[in-house]
């Protein structure tokens, strides 16, 4: 399962959060350009299987992930299974999916369906490890751009994801950075806002 919180942001927001994190101990950052590519069938496989199917690079690296059951919370903070492996086309993501995790039946349907990209998501994230104690959480900083049918937006928003350890100390956090930037949640997914343009 993962567990990340999600805010709106802009530049300012951007560089506060950066700086926030900056005065913790054991911060470490990298930057990496990510092209996300969003896939699902004519008929909405995925939509109504409640499932997201991405293939992403990451810098020069493919990574294909599936998210399943997405809950969210009003104080931004969202909860799905996500399942991830490497691979360089969605075939071959689909076909190794199933050894990270991810439902069979799903995956072997989505890979016999007429698959195409729906939208597009291209961003530079910073990327903040922070560890508390046992507690290791990671800060995205997100800017880029929305893309569907040619339309286009603009992307600009922090995440906060737990890592590894005990959650009380990722909430803790979240709260702090949260309060002192007085951040306001974001409740859509980059996908989500991406297939409304």
């Amino acid at each position: 399962m993962e567990r990340e919180y999600k805010w709106r942001a802009d530049e300012a927001l951007l560089g506060g959060a950066l700086l926030w994190a900056s005065g913790r101990l054991g911060s470490a950052s990298r930057t990496i350009h990510m092209r996300s590519q969003y896939f699902d069938s004519a008929d909405g496989l995925l939509q109504q299987n409640e499932a997201a199917l991405r293939l992403r690079l990451e810098n020069s690296r493919g990574v294909c992930c599936m998210k399943l059951r997405n809950v969210s919370t009003p104080e931004g903070m969202r909860t799905h299974e996500e399942y991830e492996c490497e691979a360089a086309t969605i075939e071959e993501g689909l076909a190794r999916l199933p050894e990270a995790g991810a439902p069979k039946d799903l995956c072997a349907k989505a890979a016999s369906a007429e698959l195409a990209v729906q939208c597009t998501v291209d961003f530079m994230r910073v990327a903040v490890l922070i560890q508390q104690n046992d507690t290791v959480c990671e800060l995205a900083l997100d800017q880029g751009e929305l893309q569907h049918e040619g339309r286009t937006a603009p992307l600009c928003e922090i995440e906060l994801e737990h890592i590894v350890g005990s959650e009380e100390p990722f909430h803790a956090l979240a709260a702090e950075l949260a309060e002192h930037l007085s951040l306001v949640p974001e409740p859509e997914s980059k996908l989500a806002r991406a297939m409304k343009l």
